[in-house]
């Protein structure tokens, strides 16, 4: 779920979704994160995405396709955490979490009504040409849809619950989601698709939220005796994030000018050293930081498999390997 732009490196230092108090191991319950999220309220029609039609139309061709990339990835991202959330609604631990799933949902709904507005009023593109070949799609929805309907079978089971929740806001939402709307985030200031940023700060923020009652509702399990589901979960489903972030479905040529391979490379291996870095963090703040460096060693390895099967896939160097090279 990256996306590279030549010139353009991320800042890797960009401040994280979390908010100072999370940082700190802290984290916010349910019933606050639901007060935050009154607080928090925002309207596609008010961001008005139509307004970036114009910059869009200007950008290279080179930019258009990356950041098509990257959006169809979100947008299918979206869609799948729609129709995924409503068995973890289902058999929540607590009524104040039911309460936040619930708002969550609504959350994410509006995510999907945002990206497929901006796909169509400003990039005048539909759903289909960027949702096609979608690695999330491909290769995360089966893994999330099976976690969550072990859930539907079986509702007072509460390990698959667990697990589910790991899946779902701690690797899809906290790993992929995080990562991707800070990487095209960033792109989009530097394009100056206003509309964009705008769009993405606000689900941004709502993720924010869905990523702290991750964190919360994983803390408590491990508290609670669920330690062992909830560090399964994690390197079970590493893998699949690590083939997403690289995505060796889709071609990523090596440019001919050094200067802007090796931007283009250092931008990847930004994002894949974000997800990294998440990922370590969130087992550390769930109480779980004896596994991170090895969950850290696993990340890495998954992502090795990936670049290795970009390579079969198109019988040359992923552009990290190239610049490496």
């Amino acid at each position: 779920m990256s996306v590279t732009t030549p010139g353009l490196v991320l800042d890797v230092t960009e401040t994280a979704p979390e908010t100072a108090a999370e940082q700190r191991g802290r984290l916010a319950d349910s019933a606050a994160l639901y007060r935050r999220w009154e607080r928090q309220q925002w309207a596609v029609a008010q961001v008005d995405p139509a307004r970036d039609a114009a910059t869009w139309e200007s950008l290279t061709p080179f930019s258009c396709e990356q950041m098509l990339g990257s959006l169809g990835e979100l947008e299918v991202g979206e869609v799948t955490v729609t129709h995924t959330l409503g068995a973890l609604i289902d058999a929540p631990p607590t009524e104040d979490d039911r309460i936040f799933l619930c708002t969550q949902l609504a959350d994410e709904a509006r995510h999907v009504r945002f990206f497929q507005t901006y796909l169509e009023d400003a990039c005048r593109t539909g759903l289909d040409a960027v949702e096609e070949g979608a690695d999330y799609s491909e290769v995360f929805t089966p893994v999330l849809t099976r976690a969550t309907d072990a859930v539907r079978q079986n509702p007072e089971d509460r390990e698959s619950w667990y697990r589910a929740l790991v899946y779902y806001h701690l690797i899809t939402e906290g790993v992929l989601a995080a990562t991707a709307l800070r990487t095209t985030r960033f792109l989009a200031r530097r394009l100056k698709l206003e509309a964009l940023e705008e769009g993405l700060t606000n689900v941004t923020r709502d993720e924010s939220r869905h990523v702290s009652y991750g964190l919360r509702a994983a803390q408590d399990g491990v508290a609670g005796g669920f330690a062992q589901v909830v560090e399964d979960a994690h390197f079970e489903s590493l893998g699949a994030a690590a083939w997403v972030l690289i995505g060796p479905s889709r071609h990523n040529p090596v440019p001919a000018l050094h200067a802007a391979l090796l931007s283009r490379a250092a931008q990847i291996r930004g994002s894949v050293e974000i997800a990294r870095e998440r990922l370590a963090k969130q087992l550390r703040l769930v109480g779980l930081p004896h596994v991170a460096e090895k969950a850290v060693a696993s990340w890495d390895l998954a992502v090795e498999t990936a670049l290795d099967a970009y390579a079969e896939r198109w019988n040359a160097p992923h552009p990290i390997r190239a610049a490496a090279a």
